[in-house]
């Protein structure tokens, strides 16, 4: 399952999550709950690098995730 391979990465690190459905967050990575990771201060990140702010937290299913990037 590919939800074991999100414990390597530590929470409360800023990253950008690549989904399978060709869409890119940008945000911290508050906790991994259930088959989801959480992510806070989330944003969009569209086409050609621009952003737009989500409210909230933002969920993202586990198996939907393509590849994670933690950022310094």
């Amino acid at each position: 399952m590919i939800w074991s391979w999100f414990r390597r990465y530590p929470t409360l690190r800023r990253v950008v999550v690549n989904t399978k459905t060709d869409r890119a967050f940008r945000g911290v990575l508050w906790r991994r709950r259930g088959g989801y990771l959480v992510l806070r201060n989330a944003e969009l990140v569209k086409a050609g690098g621009e952003t737009v702010r989500v409210d909230g937290e933002v969920m993202i299913d586990a198996d939907n995730v393509d590849f994670v990037q933690v950022l310094s």
